[in-house]
């Protein structure tokens, strides 16, 4: 039976998605999405949300009322009240109802931050995506799950479409405002009870809930918050362990869903242990990639197969070795020239493999990797190639001047000489400085310890020949641009930029050829 005819304005979400409408009641697309079908009485303004947040603060109003509502301005379509008796979709108690009452978020916001999710979010978390992620945002109401995971989405969203200049204020009390409404809304979850009363003895473990832990995790690092993303990320791992992901054989049906969910905890869960100390427990997948998925755009697969294949070069004995290092665990072992060596010949062949697998996609007509996502492989892989550098400086095992039989890796000089022009290199390549702006405080983070790294190296003692100090002259000043470029994201923080303007001043002494004027204010 088809739909009853109404009038030919489209409803408000098929117009929103940007989909035809059929105009019936409701329409096919809303019936098939399980999306509410309703049409306003005229055309809805876009609005600026956080703007309208902060006029309804200066007039006393509720921090949660209708960012849309005002002389004049007509509402946007509004977010649907619950339904049904389902233990899932049972109505939030007293205590979370206004946790969850989301009046102060209508469908157009969460729906115009899609575009954004599935351009910045998605190709590196390829799991949820942008149809089920509006699908969510018309069940907000419905469901904890979903409640849950479009909160995150959006609160991962902001922060990364957000400049680094604008983290602050409005932008960071409204990505606080998305996560506490998230984390409320997964927290009930557990806590949720069917109709009778009875509390529901085993919340369901999916991909939503994984992935709003990962979301939320993401967001709790542009607060600095490493122990909450930690926590968040350890939940997130606990449930794939549960439902036993690690045993999958990767040709079941969902399986390639699971499969990126775990290599998506293993990526994250290494940088945290490098970043902060917190221990890695996930070995690598027995399954390896996960299982080609037609759904997912080939160029997204492309990308997030290679940053797997560079965290596999993360492996056991690096983290144990970084350990050691920094003083987590005792020195049990030690490191060889042939291992370090071993490593960056890796990285070399990671770097020769993604050109010939961009290559070979662009060839095959199915798309290529974006520069979000060559940006992001290149920043990752100089990162590691540092972390290497690194282990073998602590163990004595560089050199001034190896011979040209081994890899340049194992020189003293190695960050200067060669990862100073290539990341100078790469910044004048890129288009757009969006493509390190909106990648989060995770590439910050590699790019100012690459880049102290390299203003130690030229803190050395070098030979006082002039063609040397020539030489150094010119790293000296891919160091000054680097630093310069690195001082523009305000996500830099206080105490990394007072560590490299000292390393700068010291420099200066040493060449002022390459260092005329640093001023980075």
């Amino acid at each position: 039976m088809s739909p009853a005819p109404r009038s030919q304005r489209a409803c408000d979400s098929c117009r929103i998605r940007k989909v035809k409408c059929d105009n019936g009641q409701p329409c096919t697309q809303c019936s098939h999405f399980k999306l509410p079908c309703v049409v306003s009485s005229g055309p809805s303004k876009r609005q600026n949300p956080i703007r309208g947040r902060l006029v309804a603060r200066a007039r006393g109003e509720n921090d949660l009322g209708n960012l849309e509502t005002g002389p004049g301005r007509p509402a946007s379509a509004p977010i649907p009240a619950p339904s049904g008796d389902s233990p899932r979709n049972h109505r939030p108690d007293t205590l979370f109802e206004s946790l969850l009452t989301p009046t102060g978020y209508t469908t157009e916001f969460f729906m115009d931050l899609i575009p954004s999710f599935e351009q910045l979010v998605y190709p590196v978390n390829p799991v949820i995506t942008p149809d089920d992620i509006a699908v969510a945002i018309g069940n907000i109401r419905g469901s904890f799950e979903d409640a849950a995971l479009v909160y995150a989405f959006a609160a991962v969203t902001t922060f990364l479409t957000q400049r680094s200049a604008t983290m602050h204020g409005a932008v960071a009390t409204q990505m606080d405002d998305l996560m506490q409404h998230s984390l409320a809304a997964h927290k009930r979850v557990d806590l949720q009870t069917a109709p009778d009363g009875r509390m529901v003895e085993e919340p369901p473990i999916n991909a939503k809930r994984v992935m709003t832990c990962i979301f939320l995790e993401i967001s709790m690092m542009a607060f600095k918050r490493f122990d909450r993303s930690f926590a968040l990320l350890r939940e997130a791992i606990t449930m794939l362990q549960t439902v036993k992901v690690h045993q999958l054989s990767g040709t079941g049906s969902g399986d390639a869903t699971y499969q990126r969910l775990y290599w998506e905890t293993y990526i994250h869960e290494r940088f945290l242990t490098i970043a902060s100390g917190y221990p890695s427990v996930l070995p690598p997948l027995k399954a390896g990639f996960p299982a080609p998925d037609s759904t997912v755009p080939a160029y997204v697969e492309l990308g997030f197969n290679r940053l797997i294949s560079l965290f596999l070069i993360m492996d056991r004995p690096l983290l144990a070795y970084w350990e050691e290092q920094q003083g987590i665990e005792p020195s049990t072992s030690d490191i060889t020239p042939e291992w370090v060596e071993q490593k960056q010949i890796q990285l070399d062949q990671d770097e020769a493999s993604t050109y010939e697998a961009d290559k070979a996609l662009r060839e095959s007509g199915r798309g290529a990797l974006t520069e979000f996502q060559l940006v992001d492989l290149y920043i990752t892989r100089v990162w590691l190639r540092t972390l290497v550098w690194q282990l073998a400086l602590s163990r004595g095992l560089l050199q001034s001047a190896p011979p040209e039989t081994v890899h340049e890796g194992l020189s003293l000089n190695y960050p200067a000489h060669r990862l100073s022009t290539e990341l100078r290199s790469l910044v004048n390549r890129m288009e757009s400085v969006g493509s390190i702006a909106t990648q989060g405080s995770g590439i910050i983070q590699k790019l100012f310890e690459i880049t102290s790294t390299i203003a130690d190296v030229l803190a050395l003692p070098l030979a006082a020949d002039m063609e040397r100090q020539e030489e150094a002259a010119g790293h000296v000043a891919d160091l000054v641009f680097l630093v310069k470029f690195l001082f523009q994201f305000e996500r830099i923080r206080e105490q990394q930029k007072a560590y490299l303007q000292e390393k700068l001043d010291m420099l200066q002494k040493l060449y002022p050829a390459g260092l005329n004027s640093h001023d980075l204010s």
